[in-house]
């Protein structure tokens, strides 16, 4: 069947996949805004979003968009079929757009079926998507027609009748519209020489069957059905509308209805503004990097195959041959000075505006407003002291960023950031700024119930909406600017402050001309906005005895473990060496000079070997980043260097000590094992005392790198092999332990079940003896079973005594032969 459609253009994708890139919107809003984006993309100064009811469509009614935007050429209106293709991307306007995906996911998001006009200079061009025809033709391919007509004439602009006639038959059969004078019709609505009308229909339903877009309950609004959201923006279309863009200038209107549109950093009450400097956001630079790296590559390749080509004998090619060399050469060249460029752009520090503002019309409505190239991304993200329930502290106020692409890129449904990590991040540093806002404008050091109180909010219950007496909406008008837009130039003027202004009396249609201040009456004159002070982050940094302190204490904390885990308690009185006296040796040892000698040796080990005190033996062995020296030094340079520092210590006394702490060392790690062959020495006692008889400083050396290799190579795998074993010992014997009192928990749990369903059965008995002694009957739960006893037991009852004592007569013969019945 899909032979006949052979002459039409395809969106060369499969119909699942359709589908697939429709469901990437999970918020219904964000696919209604892409299609937004595309008209602000566009130019527009007017943008309207319209139902029009249609019974016999899925839905009952079609959902129109409409822009004066410069509308599309044939030409650029067959590109939007493709996925994934954009010129915006390469373009040096800032485009919000940057995928080629936004018109494709958000209308399939709505509807099944969309059919775009668009006007462009002499031509009008119409394409038509729809799912229902690929499934009914029954195609797996996506088929789009695109017939164009001149905008004079309404002659089509066709090279091929037969395809011009087959597109308008699969239009008439599939759409709205039924003839060609209906299509006419929709290209009339489009009242400028350009823009675009969209049209969406078979719109997408909930299981009840309704609509997920309600436009009945609201006349002059769009809703979301069924949505139970604090935040007006998640299930009103005119209010997500009017806080949609970081600058809005476009013009939009639902249902003929003029948005507010809100300037959102001009409409907080005391705004301040934070320059957030950080180098942390690398996230798209580095994928810049990757790309030129790529390219870099490729050039080098090309190059050399342009070498090889200059290399060889024929050389009938060979001035085309060093052209293409040359070429090459001069494009690695460009290649390589692109890639430094990058490189320098991934290490270079962003500067972020942070800006914060109290909502005193709404303090509910707070949180952060992230935004992406001048499109909002998350809305109401909560941050800092936010984060803590009924907190006063940060209630009310709102973030604003605006990210450029190159810092942080959003994904392709403009709803999530790609890079996690790095957004976690920016929420982070907007919580400390949050707090810093507080401290800068006075919030967080006075009564913040009074605060509010001057705004109509009564009490710390009252999170939603202050008050509507005239007070308080005179003093919150008083707090923040009036903001308005001219509907011709869509520059934004501030009204003088003055009670007589009612927004509702400019909102429909306003201009310059209306303004009363002389200095911004006339579309000519710039745009003066409100100025935002400028606040700085505090950052005080510990002193320096806290930061001793902090040392100090980490210090411990690590000793703390390592003596916790320490097999093995030593001899305190063999290796008591003080801290003091021990970093003395090292700097003297670290001013000796080698110089052969013949004298008594001096052992010289590394500064960073640490205290026998407070160190375990296993830390004292080499580690791979350390290595361990031994240095031998004549006593008379040694004696001048102890003159020359004032030490008492004598150097011989310096080698018995170090010599008593090798001792230890080897000691500790050579208990139960004999010393190799290698060392000469039965014993660890003849090779430390060797070490002080010894005259030559290398054999020394060497000794002692032996010992320290058979202790990291041989016994601390032993150790380590040990101390694993134990620990997988402690562990099995827990879980054996938890399994145990698992068991025991159940049984226990059982027998108080049991417990529990005696006692109940006693109080049903109990109280059936009651009613049967003419006590009364008492009715409810066990609690008021046992009141009722408690307070029958106090009263002086001469029927309960009776009772009582012929129960306690013949109690003895009652339950024999109740056991007996049983």
């Amino acid at each position: 069947m899909g032979d006949k459609y052979a002459s039409l253009r395809r969106a060369q994708l499969h119909l699942d996949f359709i589908h697939a890139n429709s469901t990437t919107h999970s918020f219904i809003f964000g696919a209604l805004a892409e299609l937004l984006d595309n008209a602000r993309d566009a130019g527009a100064a007017r943008l309207d979003v319209f139902s029009v009811d249609n019974e016999k469509l899925q839905g009952g009614f079609m959902l129109c968009f409409l822009d004066d935007g410069c509308g599309m050429s044939p030409e650029e209106a067959s590109d939007i079929i493709y996925f994934g293709t954009s010129k915006k991307r390469s373009s040096t306007l800032k485009f919000i757009g940057q995928y080629g995906n936004g018109l494709k996911s958000g209308s399939m998001r709505i509807g099944k079926d969309f059919i775009l006009f668009t006007k462009k200079e002499e031509t009008m061009t119409c394409v038509f998507f729809s799912q229902t025809f690929c499934e009914r033709e029954g195609l797996t391919e996506v088929v789009v027609p695109i017939p164009s007509w001149l905008t004079r004439t309404r002659k089509s602009v066709t090279d091929d009748p037969q395809k011009f006639s087959t597109e308008l038959s699969i239009i008439f059969k599939y759409s709205p519209f039924r003839n060609e004078a209906e299509l006419m019709q929709q290209f009339d609505v489009i009242y400028g020489k350009c823009g675009t009308l969209l049209v969406v229909y078979n719109l997408k339903l909930l299981l009840s069957g309704e609509p997920e877009l309600d436009v009945k309950t609201d006349k002059e609004d769009i809703l979301m059905a069924g949505a139970l959201e604090d935040f007006p923006e998640r299930w009103s279309f005119r209010a997500y509308t009017s806080v949609l863009y970081f600058e809005p200038w476009m013009r939009i209107f639902i249902q003929a209805k003029r948005v507010k549109t809100k300037h959102l950093c001009y409409c907080l009450y005391r705004p301040r503004k934070y320059l957030y400097v950080t180098s942390s956001f690398k996230g798209a630079f580095k994928n810049e990097v990757k790309k030129a790296e790529e390219a870099v590559k490729i050039a080098e390749l090309v190059l050399k195959e342009a070498q090889v080509t200059v290399n060889r004998p024929d050389k009938t090619s060979l001035s085309s041959a060093k052209d293409v060399l040359q070429k090459a050469l001069e494009d690695v060249e460009a290649k390589h000075k692109i890639l430094k460029e990058k490189q320098r752009e991934l290490k270079k520090a962003r500067t972020l505006c942070l800006i914060f503002g109290v909502n005193i019309e709404s303090r509910s409505q707070a949180g952060m407003f992230i935004y992406s190239n001048n499109r909002l991304i998350k809305m109401h993200e909560k941050v800092g002291p936010q984060l803590k329930l009924k907190s006063l502290l940060g209630a009310g106020v709102v973030g604003i960023v605006n990210i450029p692409l190159e810092i942080m890129e959003p994904s392709h449904n403009k709803q999530e950031f790609l890079n996690v990590q790095e957004y976690n991040h920016l929420l982070r540093v907007m919580g400390q700024y949050l707090v810093q806002y507080c401290k800068d404008t006075g919030i967080s050091n006075r009564n913040l119930t009074l605060f509010w109180n001057e705004f109509g909010y009564q009490n710390d219950k009252d999170m939603e909406k202050s008050l509507d007496s005239v007070q308080y909406q005179r003093r919150q008008a008083m707090a923040i600017p009036f903001i308005i837009q001219c509907d011709l130039c869509l520059k934004w003027r501030i009204l003088p402050s003055s009670i007589t202004y009612q927004e509702k009396e400019f909102f429909d249609l306003w201009i310059c001309a209306n303004n009363p201040n002389p200095l911004e009456n006339s579309c000519h004159q710039a745009e003066r906005l409100p100025s935002i002070p400028l606040g700085t982050m505090s950052s005080v940094s510990p002193s320096k005895t806290e930061k001793e302190k902090q040392l100090r204490e980490a210090i411990q904390r690590y000793h703390s473990r390592l003596a916790d885990s320490q097999p093995q308690v030593l001899d305190k009185s063999d290796t008591e060496v003080s801290l003091k006296q021990e970093k003395k040796e090292v700097s003297l040892m670290k001013k000796e000079k080698q110089e052969p000698c013949s004298d008594t040796p001096e052992i010289k080990r590394n500064s960073s070997l640490p205290n026998r005190e407070s160190a375990p033996m296993e830390d004292l062995s080499p580690s791979p980043g350390h290595n361990t020296s031994f240095t031998v030094s004549g006593c008379c340079h040694i004696a001048a260097l102890l003159k020359e520092s004032s030490q008492s210590t004598s150097v011989k006394e310096t080698v018995r000590k170090l010599a008593s702490n090798l001792r230890e060392i080897l000691q500790y790690f050579f208990p139960q094992y004999q010393l190799p062959s290698e060392f000469g020495y039965t014993s660890v006692e003849e090779l430390a005392a060797s070490f002080e008889l010894e005259q030559c400083p290398e054999q020394t050396n060497k000794k002692l790198r032996m010992c320290f290799n058979q202790i990291q190579n041989v016994y601390m795998a032993q150790y380590e092999r040990e101390l694993k074993r134990k620990m997988q010992s402690i562990i099995y014997d827990a879980n054996r332990r938890g399994a145990v009192n698992e068991i025991s928990l159940g049984q226990c749990e059982e027998k108080r079940k049991i417990t529990e369903d005696k006692l109940n059965n006693l109080r049903v008995k109990l109280a059936a003896l009651l009613q049967k002694l003419q006590l009364g009957s008492p009715a409810g739960d066990q609690e008021q079973i046992d009141r009722y006893l408690e307070a029958l037991l106090k009263e002086d009852n001469p029927l309960l005594r009776n009772a009582l004592n012929k129960v306690t007569t013949d109690v003895g013969h009652g339950l024999p032969l109740e056991k007996n019945g049983k």
